[in-house]
């Protein structure tokens, strides 16, 4: 009887055993899933934390890195190595901003890839770690590597983090007292080349349903004087004047084209287009962006990829002469 207990209990033991390495196992088992999961979760989308540039910011003014992880501290390295490169003494907040802003929209190429099969960097996209190191970025990325720069500089600036339909975040920046969105990831730009179309930007542009923000919370955005694109724009009689700007601006090399319309009456898509594809001959492709109201100026904006201005020449009067015939039925 006695054996048979002793039995027993070294059976008892042992299937206590088995359970315990089981929960064991099945833990470990559950937090690589959970740690997978998750990552993957990070990389299609999902809501990622803002990074805090705090200690990075401390560090670059008192410059001691002491505190610094080994992320941060190649972080602060390339970033002073940009500034170097890119901010020159004399230099307005504005002119800085846009340095920086020109630089980002050429280093980083926007990530859009899966967490399968992982590409280099991809896992560090929504970091300036990610961004700095592997030119990856995700919004949040973009957004917090710019506004890292922002505080290096003394610029003030915070980040919208838009979460209601899906997930963006771009920047605000304030200069000489008014608030400008800048959004490096929606820039437009081609080529490397930015485009400006959310460089600077109001509320009046920025704020078409897509990525709402809650305006209690977040300050106004109505300042027009660092508007790059307002600034660029050039002011037009009417539509017949335009296929010769555009033309001097193709000539000039320039890939945004911005202006405004003393006079917009006939300016539609259809006149738009037509203009676009009658110069744009070759290999050459133009298309038009939605018009921003910019202050109290309507913006028109003309992208230009591998113009070709092969035979450009004879376009004009054949384009004049059509407008008229498009606006006449228009009527």
């Amino acid at each position: 009887m006695e054996k048979k207990s002793k039995i027993l209990i070294i059976v008892c033991v042992i299937m206590q055993l088995i359970l315990i390495v089981g929960v064991a196992a099945l833990f470990i088992q559950n937090t690589k899933l959970a740690d997978t999961v998750k990552q993957y979760v990070a990389s299609n989308g999902d809501i990622h934390d803002i990074y805090d540039d705090s200690e990075v910011v401390k560090a670059y003014q008192s410059g001691d890195e002491d505190g610094l992880n080994e992320q941060d501290k190649y972080v602060l390295k390339k970033a002073k190595e940009v500034i170097k490169e890119n901010i020159k003494d004399g230099m307005t907040d504005y002119e800085k901003e846009k340095a920086i802003y020109d630089w980002q929209v050429e280093y980083v190429a926007y990530n859009d890839q899966n967490l399968a099969p992982i590409s280099a960097g991809d896992q560090y996209s929504h970091l300036p770690y990610g961004v700095l190191k592997y030119h990856q970025a995700i919004c949040v990325g973009n957004a917090t590597t710019f506004k890292l720069f922002m505080d290096l500089l003394g610029i003030e600036n915070q980040i919208i983090h838009s979460t209601e339909d899906g997930e963006h975040a771009w920047n605000l920046v304030k200069l000489d007292g008014d608030w400008y969105h800048s959004d490096v990831t929606f820039d437009g730009g081609i080529n490397g080349k930015p485009a400006y179309t959310n460089f600077n930007v109001p509320d009046s542009v920025k704020d078409d349903g897509s990525y709402p923000w809650n305006h209690e919370v977040i300050p106004a955005a109505d300042g027009t004087k660092y508007c790059y694109l307002a600034n660029e724009a050039k002011e037009l009689k009417d539509i017949y004047a335009l296929p010769k700007y555009i033309k001097q601006q193709l000539n000039k090399g320039t890939k945004t084209i911005t202006f405004t319309l003393k006079d917009s009456t006939g300016y539609t898509q259809s006149v738009a287009d037509y203009i676009t594809s009658a110069l744009a001959t070759g290999d050459g492709d133009m298309y038009t962006n939605p018009t921003l109201p910019i202050g109290s100026k309507n913006i028109y904006v003309i992208s230009v990829e591998n113009y070709d201005d092969q035979n450009a020449d004879e376009a004009s009067q054949k384009i004049i002469n059509k407008l008229q015939e498009i606006i006449d039925g228009l009527q």
